[in-house]
C-alpha cells in the first residue's frame, strides 16, 4: 500500500516550479514567437529516426502525440529559424500537414484511461497549437497548403462534440475547446487556453474565414468559469475532479491565463493569474496543494 508521505514530500520537492516565460511582445496573428516559452516543456522529447517528435503510449511504445510535435515545434521556433532549429521546426511542421486527416484533425490512437476515452478521438489542444504551427510554417515557406491546414483544424476545432469535433457548447452558443471529449465534459483548463491560442491566431489572421468570431465567444466563456478552477489555494487541473493540479500544471495555468488576458484584452484573467501567483508565495497553500494532490493520487490507485 502507498503511503502519503512520500507522495507528499516529493510534491514539496518539486516546488522549485518550472518557469513557462511569456514571451514579450508577442502578436496576435501568429508571426514571429509563440506567446509562451515552450523550450521546457519539450526537453525531454525524441526526435525518431525521420526527425520528428515521437512519445512513448500507455503500452511503452511509441506513436505521434500532435500536442508533443506542436510543443517541440514551437520550441525550436522560439530558438530562431537558421540551422538545425529550422530544421526541427520544418520537421514538424511537414509532419503534421502531411498526416492531417480528410476532416481537418489528428486522431489520437492511444485510450485515456483517466477519463475512460478510447482509441480515436480528436483534441482541441491538439488542433489549436498545429494551427500555431502551421501559421508559422506557411510565413516561413509561402506554401498556401500550410495555411489552408490550419484553416480546416480550426473547423474541426469548432465543430460541436456530438459531431465528432472539439468544441462544448452552451446555451448561449459558446464553445469551450475540449483538449479530451469526455461525457460529461471534463474542461480541461490548460488544453482549452492553448486551443484558444491557436483559434486567436488564424482568425486575426484570416478574420473572414471564420466569421464573426468564435474566440471571443470562447473567451467570454473561459473567463466565467475560473472562478470554478480556484480552490481557494491552488488551481484544478479539471472541472471533473476537485483534486489540486500539480505544482508544473499550476504554474503553467498561470502563464496561460496571462496571455490569454492580452490576447483577449480581458483582465479577469490577468487577475485570476495575479491570485493563483500569490498561492505561490504562501508556504501554506503548497503544502495544502501538495497534501491534496497526494491523497487524490492514492484513492486512484485504490480506485
Amino acid at each position: 500500500m502507498r503511503s502519503l508521505g512520500p507522495l507528499v514530500m516529493r510534491g514539496l520537492a518539486d516546488l522549485r516550479g518550472p518557469a513557462y516565460p511569456v514571451t514579450p511582445g508577442f502578436g496576435r496573428d501568429g508571426r514571429g514567437p509563440y506567446p509562451l516559452d515552450l523550450r521546457p516543456v519539450s526537453r525531454s522529447f525524441r526526435i525518431g529516426p525521420d526527425g520528428v517528435v515521437a512519445v512513448p503510449g500507455p503500452d511503452g511504445r511509441p506513436y505521434r502525440n500532435p500536442v508533443s510535435v506542436s510543443l517541440y515545434a514551437l520550441a525550436r521556433h522560439a530558438e530562431g529559424l537558421s540551422g538545425e532549429g529550422l530544421a526541427g521546426f520544418l520537421a514538424q511542421a511537414g509532419y503534421l500537414r502531411a498526416s492531417q486527416d480528410g476532416d481537418g484533425g489528428w486522431r489520437y490512437p492511444v485510450p485515456v484511461a483517466r477519463y475512460r476515452v478510447a482509441p480515436g478521438w480528436y483534441s482541441a489542444m491538439a488542433q489549436g497549437l498545429a494551427i500555431s504551427v502551421l501559421l508559422r510554417a506557411y510565413d516561413e515557406t509561402s506554401e498556401r497548403s500550410h495555411l489552408d491546414a490550419a484553416g480546416a483544424a480550426a473547423r474541426l476545432m469548432l465543430r460541436p462534440l456530438g459531431s465528432g469535433g472539439c468544441a462544448h457548447y452552451d446555451q448561449a452558443g459558446r464553445p469551450f475547446l475540449e483538449e479530451c471529449p469526455t461525457d460529461p465534459p471534463s474542461h480541461i483548463l490548460n488544453g482549452a487556453v492553448f486551443a484558444l491560442i491557436g483559434l486567436c491566431e488564424y482568425e486575426a489572421r484570416t478574420a473572414l474565414v471564420l466569421g464573426a468570431g468564435p474566440s471571443a465567444a470562447a473567451g467570454l466563456r473561459l473567463a466565467a468559469q475560473l472562478a470554478s478552477y480556484d480552490l481557494g489555494y491552488w488551481s484544478r487541473y479539471d472541472m471533473r475532479f476537485t483534486a489540486p493540479a500539480s505544482l508544473a500544471y499550476h504554474c503553467l495555468h498561470i502563464s496561460l491565463l496571462k496571455v490569454a488576458g492580452r490576447l483577449l484584452g480581458d483582465d479577469a484573467f490577468v487577475r485570476a493569474a495575479a491570485g493563483w501567483h500569490s498561492y505561490l508565495r504562501r508556504p501554506g497553500c503548497r503544502l495544502r496543494a501538495a497534501a491534496n494532490k497526494a491523497l487524490f493520487v492514492l484513492g486512484e490507485s485504490h480506485g
